[in-house]
């Protein structure tokens, strides 16, 4: 999986309204648009027979909703390549400065495109405490409300910060369980300076199943976790 965020801004260089570039905040311009991006990843997956997914983290609900038009031409049945639809929708733990996205607008259009996948999640704060927050029942219990409200029916998953998710097993499992009929996942991701006990992690993912986990962790966590190979013939 490619994944890339995205903002509204210039292209380096060029005038005009904002479009969607490919930049992180505080960035305002870039050289590649999200247009651009995306018919880059179609050609090469044209002619290449392992295919490239691509995960789209978007920053703003303004992002998002100049994004539609381009969102649409590679939600085509013909277009095979995964395609997920990310953005922080939720307030989280240890309270980021970090505002959500519209959740009401981003479900609403993210569930116009019914081939991809909408990857949803709560916005979270780096510091030194990570290894002691964790989420709990009320953040995932307004995360399945708004998506039962919006009567989603396609694949999520659910991004979950590795050191919070290690500590909040019960509610991670909760949420999966009742979130089971949207095919749902977790992703678990990491920042570098992220303190995790890795056992605790690793038991999460064991717990939780190979086939319902994505794993985006710097490499070297990735390898003191000593996962097993997945079984790529498992149905998800």
């Amino acid at each position: 999986m490619l994944e890339a965020d995205i903002v509204l801004g210039q292209v380096t260089g060029k005038d005009g309204p904002p479009v969607p570039i490919m930049a992180h905040p505080p960035a305002t311009t870039s050289d590649i648009t999200l247009a651009d991006f995306m018919t880059a990843v179609a050609q090469y997956n044209n002619v290449n027979p392992k295919q490239k997914g691509v995960k789209l983290d978007f920053k703003s609900i303004e992002a998002f909703e100049k994004s539609q038009e381009i969102i649409a031409r590679f939600s085509k049945p013909e277009v095979t390549f995964p395609m997920w639809l990310n953005a922080d929708i939720l307030p989280g733990p240890i309270k980021a400065t970090t505002k959500p996205v519209d959740p009401d607008k981003f479900l609403e259009l993210g569930s116009k495109h019914s081939r991809a996948v909408l990857s949803v999640g709560w916005t979270t704060a780096h510091t030194g405490n990570n290894a002691e927050g964790e989420y709990n029942r009320d953040q995932i219990g307004a995360m399945l409300r708004l998506l039962n409200n919006h009567r989603i029916n396609q694949t999520v998953t659910f991004p979950l910060r590795a050191g919070l998710a290690s500590n909040s097993q019960p509610v991670v499992l909760d949420l999966l369980r009742e979130s089971k009929y949207l095919n749902s996942s977790m992703t678990v991701w990491a920042s570098e300076e992220d303190p995790i006990e890795v056992e605790r992690l690793r038991a999460l993912i064991l717990t939780v199943g190979l086939e319902r986990t994505y794993l985006d962790v710097p490499r070297e966590l990735a390898a003191k976790l000593k996962l097993p190979t997945p079984d790529v013939n498992a149905k998800h």
